[in-house]
């Protein structure tokens, strides 16, 4: 039986550009991204935000000190499943050799790039990143 998942929202052109460019890749590529790094410092925090959001709302039960252990418990392993079941790794371009996308960081890197690119899209903004993280969590 096939799992739901809840589409991602729509970048642009440029934007899928500099999210799928490898991070080696030096910069900037297109305004108003400029790379893959820039976008992941934005996406880091804002992703971060909207999932920590999208808990509270999910687990009102879950309190305090235990909400924060859950979070640092969770979100990686709620980041590795997204990029796979968006197969976000198969998309990356530019990837030196030796480089394993698999690595936490660089799985987080994939997700967090894609996260600043939303909020970066005049379009989409920090709104639609919220929303679709919300769906994400509720997904699980």
């Amino acid at each position: 039986m096939a799992t739901y998942t809840p589409p991602a929202p729509h970048l642009d052109g440029d934007a899928r550009l500099d999210v799928f460019a490898h991070r080696s890749i030096a910069g900037p590529l297109h305004e108003p991204y400029g790379d893959g790094n820039r976008l992941a410092a934005l996406g880091r925090a804002m992703l971060e935000a909207a999932y920590r959001d999208a808990l509270i709302r999910a687990r009102p039960d879950v309190r305090r000190e235990a909400f924060k252990q859950y979070v640092d418990a969770t979100y990686p392993n709620f980041i590795a499943r997204w990029v796979e079941r968006y197969q976000w790794r198969q998309m990356i371009y530019g990837v030196p050799a030796g480089v394993d996308l698999n690595d936490p960081l660089e799985t987080a890197h994939i997700f967090e790039a894609y996260a600043g690119a939303v909020v970066a899209q005049a379009n989409l903004g920090h709104v639609a990143l919220f929303r679709w993280i919300a769906d994400l969590v509720n997904v699980q």
